[in-house]
C-alpha cells in the first residue's frame, strides 16, 4: 500500500508542472498548439495502421500467388512455376525491405513528436504523455516500432524459406 501511495504521489510530481509565471494568454495559446501537435500524431498512428495493412495485404496476396505456384511444381510447366516462385519471392523480400524502411521512418516521427509534446508538457498545468510514459518504462514497455519491425523480417525469412523449399523439390522430384 505504502508503494502505491508513493508511486501515485510521484506521479502527480511528474504530471503538474505549472509553472505560476506563465500569463493566462500564453497557457491557453500553448494548449491549442498542443491540441493540434497531439492531432497530427494521432494522424501519424492513423496513416501507420493503414501502410500497415497495405503491406500485409500485399504480403498475403504474393502468398496466394507462391501457394499455387507451389501447388504446380511436379507439372510439365514447373519451370514457370520455380520461375513465379522466384519472382514472388523477389517482389516479397523486396516490398518487406521497403516495409521495414517506412516503419523505422514512422517510429523516428512518432518519437520525435512526443518529444515535442514532452517539451510542450512541460509549460502545461498537466503532463499526462510524460506521466504515462515514466509509468510505461516502469512497466518495461516495448515500444511498437521495435515489434512492427520484426513482422517484415518474418516475412523476408518466409520468402527465403519458400525459394528453398520449392528448389528441393524441384531437385528432388
Amino acid at each position: 500500500m505504502g508503494e502505491k501511495v508513493e508511486t501515485e504521489s510521484n506521479l502527480r510530481k511528474e504530471l503538474f508542472l505549472i509553472d505560476s509565471s506563465v500569463s493566462l494568454d500564453k497557457m491557453k495559446l500553448l494548449l491549442e498548439q498542443y491540441k493540434i501537435y497531439v492531432e497530427t500524431m494521432e494522424k501519424l498512428v492513423a496513416r501507420r495502421q493503414t501502410s500497415h495493412s497495405i503491406f500485409l495485404t500485399a504480403n498475403a496476396s504474393l502468398i496466394t500467388v507462391a501457394a499455387f505456384a507451389l501447388k504446380n511444381l511436379e507439372s510439365p510447366t514447373s519451370l514457370i512455376s520455380l520461375g513465379a516462385i522466384f519472382a514472388v519471392a523477389s517482389a516479397g523480400i523486396m516490398l518487406d525491405l521497403t516495409w521495414r524502411k517506412l516503419s523505422k521512418h514512422y517510429g523516428l516521427m512518432n518519437r520525435v513528436k512526443f518529444e515535442v509534446i514532452h517539451a510542450l508538457e512541460r509549460q502545461l498545468p498537466a503532463a499526462v504523455f510524460s506521466a504515462e510514459w515514466k509509468v510505461l518504462e516502469k512497466e518495461q514497455y516495448q515500444s511498437m516500432a521495435k515489434i512492427e519491425a520484426t513482422i517484415p523480417q518474418i516475412f523476408i525469412a518466409f520468402y527465403l524459406i519458400l525459394v528453398l523449399v520449392a528448389v528441393l523439390i524441384r531437385v528432388y522430384q
